[in-house]
């Protein structure tokens, strides 16, 4: 009787059928997949050749158990419809292609349990290493914690001051840049200012860390120029979505109506205020001047376009895989806390500073 053939898609390509087709040994294919060097160059070519021909991948599992690391990384974000955190994917994506790494890419959007899940290491552990940027956990969780299941870099700014074992945390100075944009807007001549973007905390969840982290530096601010913080509006918001921006701004201006300046504590809020500004027949800057934060891809071509606080997301990228990679490769001191830089870009939202007379 005759073997009933085997059905379903044909098997991937191995080692041995690149082998084969290119005429060497197993060995020497695997020297070239992995960029050894000792490979004479005619041989390399001609393996090259049979890898494109038969569509050969290494199976990451297959060269995690053989070399104990796989060359992909896990990026676990709060949501990629917030458009700052679809920028920093792309950031690292770029980076870490830079270096031969494949960026595993996950959202919590589901909210604390998920982050508890990622936090712990998932149910099942891939990669070699994690990026997170954690936004509903409380303190108290990491201060339990004494070490992350697997070499960890935060990012963000919800984090304690001391962090477990096993990890370490890039971030940017938020009160330091919430302080340069109310400044700017203050040296502009608007002293009626507005902030948007705190979150009220009974919504059953933790609020934005970065947004208090703003707030604080907008209230820097102004003491440091001398306006009382009665006079102005801290604005709470349901989220930071273009919408809550029109929302945001609605009852900033039921507050105060003369209302000559507003602090966003991102491009999003930003964004959906220009929008309702223009339809209620507000001119930005004459009358009131915006100011975003995030620098996103969006910004230069809001209406008009849009001042922001620009992070240095290639920094940030850079940095924490750079962190990261030294935990994959052993190192285990205590965590590290390094801050990346950040610019404010001056756009048509705001209007243009009087020039500074030399004495």
């Amino acid at each position: 009787m005759s073997a009933t053939p085997r059905s379903g898609p044909p098997r991937p390509p191995t080692l041995r059928d690149v082998a084969e087709l290119a005429g060497v040994s197993i060995k020497t294919v695997s020297n070239v997949v992995n960029d050894f060097p000792h490979v004479r160059e005619s041989t390399r070519e001609r393996v090259q050749e049979a890898v494109l021909q038969l569509g050969y991948r290494p199976q990451a599992a297959a060269q995690q158990l053989r070399t104990g690391a796989s060359r992909m990384v896990t990026l676990a974000l709060p949501s990629l419809k917030f458009t700052y955190f679809s920028d920093i994917a792309q950031e690292f994506i770029d980076e870490a292609q830079l270096r031969d790494q494949t960026v595993v890419l996950h959202s919590t959007s589901a909210g604390r349990e998920e982050e508890r899940n990622v936090l712990n290491g998932f149910k099942r552990i891939v990669g070699d290493g994690l990026i997170f940027n954690p936004l509903r956990l409380e303190e108290e969780l990491f201060a339990r914690m004494e070490r992350t299941p697997q070499p960890t870099v935060f990012i963000g700014e919800h984090l304690p001051e001391s962090l477990p074992a096993g990890c370490d945390y890039v971030k940017i100075d938020n009160v330091a840049a919430a302080f340069d944009m109310t400044a700017h807007l203050i040296a502009a001549g608007r002293r009626r200012l507005g902030f948007i973007g705190a979150i009220p905390s009974p919504l059953g969840r933790q609020p934005h860390s970065s947004g208090s982290l703003r707030r604080d530096g907008f209230h820097q601010a102004l003491d440091a120029h001398g306006i009382a913080r009665s006079d102005a509006v801290v604005q709470e918001v349901d989220d930071w979505h273009r919408p809550h921006g029109v929302q945001g701004l609605e009852g900033l201006l039921t507050r105060l109506p003369e209302v000559d300046g507003i602090v966003c504590a991102n491009d999003d809020l930003a964004i959906g205020a220009l929008a309702r500004l223009r339809q209620l027949g507000v001119r930005v800057p004459e009358e009131v001047a915006v100011i975003g934060y995030d620098d996103t891809l969006d910004a230069p071509y809001s209406s008009p376009p849009l001042t922001t606080i620009s992070p240095d997301k290639k920094s940030l990228a850079s940095t924490a895989l750079d962190l990261l990679a030294e935990r994959i490769q052993g190192y285990d001191g205590p965590p590290r806390v390094l801050e990346t830089p950040y610019g404010l870009v001056v756009r048509g939202s705001t209007p243009a500073l009087p020039e500074r007379k030399d004495s």
